[in-house]
Formats: structure tokens, C-alpha cells, sequence
């Protein structure tokens, strides 16, 4: 009997200007139907819809419905609703956190790797086939990179598996032996389908851009867990010349524009994932949803709160909040110094220290069961304001990227200051759907009309890589080459240079010393890239880095950051004093990492004692 091969593709929310199939059965009950193999690959038409299919299951991995929950693993945000036991170090070795599987996706890349060769001549030319190969090959990494970044080691699969490649208790396939194993072959796919890559692509589809961009991360990645110092070197040259190699990119000249609706086919955006108003709607959206507060004017008149909101009948924010930023994340946005015309940390500059008076002691208005917490406080001098002292004249991203006391907002004036409008106790007590730090997330929130409300249409678009993040992997590989005799690090300074002057709106920076240029590193990564899944990644690599990455401490040490607790700030009302502590709400200050064992999260312990081949584990589980 012959047995018909058949495929599923199913109906893609993709952007228009990418191809899609899409249908329904008679009873409009679920939107796939069955295609046999022919149809599919025997057309560029068909074949390219189960390729684009595939590039959404494999970069919406990348933001998992939002980019912001692995900030809340760092202290750039928090969790209205406390932080779980990730940050506390309280996971077994049962955790599931590093993403191990996803064989279906991977199944997937294999089958386009396989099919397109098969059907070359057959309903495909030869550039065509090669194309979908490279497109297999460089999703197939991009897939595998997320399993590599977190656990180090995965189940490598290079085949469309059959019957035969299982066991009782699943895949027989071990996992690879090491990080050097997994991350060459993440860099040899992509290595592989770079020369038969269209050089330039649709938005959302995939080009040698795109290539170069995830060559130039997953280089940097492997090359902080690689012991040998020939190969990290190899790596870290492979990162400045898969850089040097993105084309078609140029860095935008307003930062905020391009994770909006205002440039969302912005020349800097390498690789995003768009959805479409025809069936999207902003409750499905978390980095819209989840960073919008929830309170309206009956709430403020019952809790002696103000100014009142004067759109929507008073009730302009209306999400379901989740996250906000941090008092540790706004410290390092720089200001321009009045007086010198450079960029210092706002608490530094000479118009701050001039009206301000620092006490490293809670101020009496300060609620008594915060008193402890209290880090430390400032009052201000003269008829100013301590919210234009720290907030005017700050790098252009603080603006584009948080909302602060005496900003505006959805067309409203905002006051977070005690009993302001959208304070952190607005609602009668800390949340819910509050921010917890007196911040507010402003990047990548569309402007929607009338507002965010569950079910209002919407377009939008998440950032997967672009230019910005390319130019700052390029920094940091020149860093260390520099720290291992290789280069000047000078010329790190200057990439750090272009995103500072060109996103940031700040005077160029300098530093003398090796030391000095990871600091400024640092802190402009830090803030180029907040919201975009980057912070916690990169925090490991500068710990695997050791000296001037992680506060002179040896490679593998512990990482100060991810102990650090999350802080808030508190104005008063007439804005003449406040006080930065420690935000406790959740447990959130709580905060552990055990070096020997928290740069690679567990394989599934339970994976294991199904396949003993997966084994073992890795350190520390």
C-alpha cells in the first residue's frame, strides 16, 4: 500500500507582504487544511508558505508573546505581582527554564532543509532550493541558539527523523559533550546558508542581514563559555566581521520611533516580528497590556489622588500592568551637565549638587513601614524642583523608554509624586496593576485610539535584532581582544559613541582605560537595549569574562547584579525632597545566584531519567 505523505500548514498571522496560505474546512472550525507533499514543495508559492510559517515559530521564540519577562530576572524591572523563585536561585534541577526540546519546530527547519533539496528540479530551481536550504539552516540556529545560551547543550538534530531514531522512552540522540560543540554548529549552519541568502528581504522575512546579525550575538555568546583561548579568539574576530558584514542597516535617528507605529519599517530594524490590526487587538499584546496601569478618576477623587485624567470619561489607562522599570535602571541614564556640557550620572551633575542636599537617612514624611528601606534621600535647596533636576536634559532613550513624575502621557499630565495620579499607591495600597517603582515602560507602546483596551485593533511589531544591537555585539568583541593583547580598545569606545550620540542625544564619551571603556560599555548596552531580551544574557557573558567585565572578579564568579535589589524612587508631592528604597513588594529584593551552578540551567532532570543519553546534567544540577 502506498502511504501519502501529507503536510499541515497552518494559517499564519504574518505581515501582508509575506505570502501565506490560509484556509478553513466547511464547518469554519479550524484553519488548516491538508496538503500532500507535492502540492507544498512543488511550487516556490507553497513552499515559501511552510517556510514562513516555520520563521514564526522560530523568532517567536525569541519573545515569547513579550520581551520583558527576563528583565524581571535582573534588576532593570519588576513584577507587580512579586518575582518568582527564578531570581532566588530556588530552582531544582527539574526546571524546565532553559527551553530544552522543541523538537516539533526543529522538525520543521529540517524538513525545508530536506524537502527543498529533494524537490530541486521539481517544482523548484536550483537558486530557489538553495535559498530555502540557507533559510532551513539559519532557523535551525536561530532555534537551537536559545537552547544553547541557556543550558549550554541540546539535542542536536540534523535530520527529519524517523521511527527508527527513537526509543521506548524517546529520542535516542545524546545531548552535545559541550558549549564548543553546540556552538559550532550553530555558527557552521549559519556559515552555510549566508552565500545562498537573498541579500535584502521584506520586512519579516529572512536575508544575509539577518544571518550576520544572529552570527554576530551567537559568536559572542559561545565565545564567553569557550575555554580555549585560540577558539575564543576566533570567535570574538568572527563577531566584528559578521558585524561589518550587515549591509543594508544604518542606526535611526530617533530611538523611540522605532519600536512604535511612527517607524516601524525602519532601516535599523534587521529582523521584527509584525502583527496586523485585521486580527490583532492590544489585550494581546503584553508589552503594550502588561506596562499600561489600571486606574481612573473615580479611583482618585475616592483616594485624594490628582490631578484628575481629562480623556476617555477619566479613565485614559486601563491595562493589566505586570512590569516597570527601576530606579537601578534610570540611574544609568546619563544627564548633561549644565555646566560642562558632558554626560554624568544625574545625581553627579552641577545643577543637581548645586540645589540638593543627600542624607543617607529616611525623610520624616516617609511612611513609617518603609523607613528601613530607605537608601537614601535628597531636599532640594531653593524654588526647584527635584523631578527637573533629575529627569530634564537626560540621554534621549530615558524619554523614549520610561515615564516619570511631571511627564506626559497619552496626552495626560503625569504626576507620580505621593497622592499623584498615577502614583505607586494610587489605588489605596502597592497594586495591583500599579508601578511599584513610581516608573512606567514607554517603549514599544503604540499609540493606540482611543487607548489600551482589551480588544482595540492594533498593528504592531517586536524587534528581534536590528543595527543598534549588532554595532554593540561588534564593541564588545574588540573589548576582549583588547583585555588578550589583540587591538585598541578605542575603538569600542567610538561604536559605544555612535549609539550614545545618534540614540542617546549625548555628548561623545571617553575613557582611558580598559576598565573605564567596559564601564561605558556596559551602561550603554544597558540602556540601548532595555525591553529587547538582552540584559540577562549579556550579565553572564561579563561574568564568564571575568576583570574588567564583573568588577575585577575571576571568570565564572558571582554576578553583583543579578544579587543587587530592585529599587524605587518616592517624591514628595510639592517636589522639593525625596528618597530611593529598596522595593520589597513580592519578595522582589530577595535575590540569589550561586555562580557554580546558574550560567547553564539544568537539562530536565526528568528528560534524563527517561533517556539516560541526555546525560548528565550540568554543573551544579
Amino acid at each position: 500500500m502506498k502511504i501519502k505523505k501529507s503536510i499541515l500548514i497552518a494559517w499564519l498571522a504574518v505581515p501582508a507582504v509575506l505570502w501565506t496560505v490560509s484556509s478553513c474546512n466547511v464547518m469554519d472550525t479550524q484553519s488548516f487544511e491538508i496538503y500532500d507533499e507535492a502540492t507544498v514543495w512543488g511550487s516556490k508559492a507553497t513552499a515559501d508558505a511552510f517556510v514562513t510559517g516555520t520563521v514564526k515559530a522560530v523568532m517567536e521564540g525569541y519573545i515569547n508573546g513579550n520581551q520583558t519577562s527576563w528583565e524581571e530576572r535582573t534588576h532593570n524591572s519588576v513584577h507587580n505581582n512579586g518575582t518568582g523563585g527564578f531570581v532566588r536561585d530556588e530552582m531544582d534541577r527539574y526546571d524546565g527554564s532553559g527551553g530544552f526540546g522543541d523538537f516539533g519546530n526543529i522538525r520543521r527547519c529540517n524538513l525545508i532543509i530536506e524537502k527543498a533539496a529533494e524537490y530541486s528540479g521539481k517544482g523548484l530551481t536550483e537558486s530557489e532550493s538553495k535559498e530555502m536550504i540557507a533559510k532551513g539552516k539559519l532557523l535551525r540556529a536561530a532555534l537551537y541558539y536559545r537552547q544553547a545560551r541557556t543550558m549550554g547543550r541540546f539535542v542536536w538534530v540534523d535530520k527529519v527523523l524517523s521511527p527508527a531514531d527513537t526509543t521506548a522512552n524517546g529520542l535516542a540522540l545524546p545531548t552535545t559533550k559541550s558549549t564548543t560543540e553546540s556552538y559550532t554548529y550553530l555558527i557552521n549552519d549559519i556559515r552555510e546558508a549566508i552565500p545562498d541568502l537573498p541579500e535584502t528581504a521584506v520586512s519579516g522575512d529572512l536575508s544575509r542581514d539577518v544571518a550576520y546579525a544572529f552570527l554576530s550575538e551567537i559568536a559572542l555568546q559561545g565565545a564567553a563559555y569557550e575555554t580555549d583561548q585560540a577558539k575564543k579568539k576566533e570567535w570574538l574576530h568572527l563577531v566584528v566581521s559578521a558585524a561589518d558584514n550587515v549591509k543594508n542597516a544604518a542606526l535611526a535617528s530617533d530611538y523611540g520611533n522605532i519600536f512604535t507605529e511612527q517607524d516601524r519599517y525602519s532601516n535599523e530594524l534587521i529582523f521584527c516580528i509584525y502583527r496586523s490590526r485585521a486580527n490583532t487587538t492590544t489585550d494581546g499584546i503584553a508589552p503594550m497590556q502588561n506596562v499600561m496601569p489600571n486606574t481612573n478618576n473615580d479611583v482618585l477623587l475616592r483616594n485624594n489622588c490628582g490631578p484628575l485624567f481629562q480623556t476617555n470619561g477619566g479613565q485614559p489607562f486601563i491595562g493589566w500592568l505586570w512590569w516597570a522599570p527601576t530606579q537601578n535602571l534610570v540611574d544609568d541614564y546619563e544627564v548633561i551637565d549644565e555646566a560642562t556640557q558632558q554626560g554624568v550620572r544625574w545625581d553627579e551633575s552641577t545643577q543637581f549638587k548645586q540645589y540638593v542636599t543627600i542624607s543617607q537617612s529616611a525623610p520624616d514624611w516617609a511612611t513609617e513601614g518603609e523607613k528601613g528601606g530607605v537608601l537614601y534621600s535628597g531636599t532640594a535647596n531653593g524654588d526647584v524642583s527635584v523631578s527637573d533636576l533629575m529627569y530634564k536634559n537626560r540621554d534621549a532613550r530615558f524619554q523614549a523608554s520610561i515615564v516619570h513624575d511631571d511627564d506626559r502621557w497619552w496626552n495626560e499630565e503625569i504626576r507620580m509624586t505621593v497622592n499623584g495620579n498615577l502614583w505607586r499607591k494610587t489605588n489605596g495600597a502597592l497594586g495591583p496593576h500599579m508601578g511599584t517603582t513610581n516608573y512606567y515602560f514607554r517603549k514599544g507602546v503604540y499609540n493606540v485610539q482611543p487607548r489600551i483596551l482589551a480588544g482595540t485593533p492594533t498593528d504592531y511589531h517586536y524587534v528581534v535584532t536590528r543595527y543598534g544591537r549588532v554595532l554593540l555585539n561588534k564593541a564588545e568583541a574588540i573589548l576582549w581582544l583588547a583585555g588578550m593583547g589583540e587591538g585598541d580598545f578605542a575603538e569600542a569606545v567610538n561604536i559605544c559613541n555612535r549609539t550614545r550620540t545618534v540614540h542617546g542625544k549625548l555628548p561623545p564619551a571617553t575613557a582611558a582605560t580598559l576598565e573605564a571603556a567596559w564601564k561605558l560599555y556596559q551602561r550603554e548596552r544597558r540602556v540601548e537595549l532595555v525591553m529587547e531580551n538582552d540584559y540577562y544574557w549579556s550579565l553572564l557573558r561579563w561574568g564568564k569574562h571575568g576583570g574588567p567585565a564583573n568588577y575585577g572578579i575571576a571568570p565564572g564568579g558571582k554576578i553583583r547584579e543579578l544579587t543587587v535589589s530592585p529599587t524605587y524612587i518616592e517624591i514628595a508631592h510639592d517636589r522639593k525632597s525625596f528618597y530611593v528604597g529598596t522595593v520589597t513588594h513580592g519578595n522582589a529584593h530577595t535575590r540569589n545566584f550561586r555562580e557554580e551552578r546558574r550560567y547553564l540551567l539544568p537539562i530536565p532532570q526528568g528528560q534524563i531519567e527517561r533517556n539516560p543519553n541526555l546525560g548528565p546534567n550540568n554543573p551544579g544540577w
